[in-house]
């Protein structure tokens, strides 16, 4: 069954064709109209997703040689993300999948960023338990996964999500937005020993994050002239020290086999040097995405889509599925049943 993902969460236009977990096309456009502005703005975005989307979608299915009729299954973000941009891929998928008599599924954000793991071709079962670790612009958040349909909410950031640090870092560092892989790319020019950053709540076994106060000190260190490659290189130092500690600790104290990392700071080339080395030494199982799946992607969407289809080939979402900005809750499920 051929599944159409539609992501449309913040500010990247996605869409992916899946053939269960194998992707047949994939599509996905930044906005970069934020740029100039310092930030995504949301009432923006969703004007631009409505733009995007019509024409990704377009060029998927022509790349594909596939009709709208041949498409079984409509995966859409429902949620967590900016409300106006969630309506554009929610309605445009809820309307495919109404008029073509396909089925609909609303899928969490958040799930979806893990199920980028699902199934992956040529990188074996994964061995549970495993800890993983969802870092983005929206989310820092620990989870303990038993089994793909066993995932349970461990900890979270107290204020900012360790991607918005990342960002706001940058626009201090007059790197520009969005600023994470400008700044991973200056942090390799200096010195992270030269400059004192704090560690906020860096107990490896408290799983929760806070970040506000990185970006505070940040500002100081540029008023008193420190050299941005330094700067640089001592925030990502301290940054995906605290992440991979965390997430390392839960696996430990969990008897996890397997650590899995997912979303935009996974691609930060000191966290992924740092798990390597930490879970090398520990034998622990490290996933980290390709880089290209990192950041928001419509193939993560669909994958989630079909490990739901795996478990339950009935499941859907009723077409009244509403978008939503956060999520709160202990057990993620991929799929909104409500």
């Amino acid at each position: 069954m051929l599944t159409l993902a539609v992501e449309t969460s913040c500010d990247d236009s996605a869409v992916a064709l899946l053939d269960g977990t194998r992707p047949l096309a994939e599509r996905t456009e930044s906005q970069t109209v934020h740029a100039g502005l310092g930030g995504v703005v949301p009432e923006l975005a969703s004007r631009m997703h409505l733009e995007i989307l019509p024409r990704l979608v377009s060029d998927l299915l022509s790349e594909a040689g596939v009709d709208p009729g041949d498409v079984g299954v409509y995966a859409a973000t429902a949620g967590p993300g900016l409300i106006g941009s969630l309506l554009v891929g929610l309605s445009w998928a809820k309307a495919a999948a109404f008029s073509t008599g396909g089925r609909f599924l609303g899928m969490n954000h958040i799930a979806s960023h893990l199920f980028i793991h699902y199934d992956l071709e040529g990188a074996g079962p994964v061995e549970f338990p495993a800890a993983a670790l969802v870092a983005s612009g929206g989310h820092t958040s620990l989870f303990l996964l038993r089994s793909w349909g066993d995932c349970e909410f461990r900890g979270g950031t107290r204020d900012d999500a360790a991607g918005e640090a990342f960002d706001k870092t940058a626009k201090l560092l007059g790197l520009g937005y969005p600023g994470g892989a400008a700044l991973d790319g200056i942090a390799s020019e200096g010195d992270p020993g030269s400059v004192s950053l704090p560690s906020p709540l860096d107990d490896p076994d408290l799983p929760e994050f806070s970040f506000s106060g990185l970006k505070t000190a940040v500002k100081t260190l540029v008023e008193e002239g420190a050299s941005v490659p330094d700067i640089a290189a001592c925030f990502c130092e301290t940054v995906s020290s605290i992440l991979a500690s965390k997430l390392i600790a839960l696996a430990e104290s969990s008897g996890a086999k397997t650590v899995m990392t997912a979303g935009g700071v996974s691609a930060n080339s000191f966290l992924r040097r740092r798990l390597a080395a930490g879970c090398d030494r520990r034998g622990l199982h490290l996933r980290m995405p390709e880089l290209r799946w990192t950041t928001d992607n419509a193939v993560m969407v669909g994958r989630a889509a079909a490990f739901a289809l795996d478990r339950n080939p009935s499941i859907s979402s009723p077409l009244s599925c509403n978008a939503f900005a956060r999520w709160t809750g202990r057990s993620l499920e991929p799929v909104c049943v409500a």
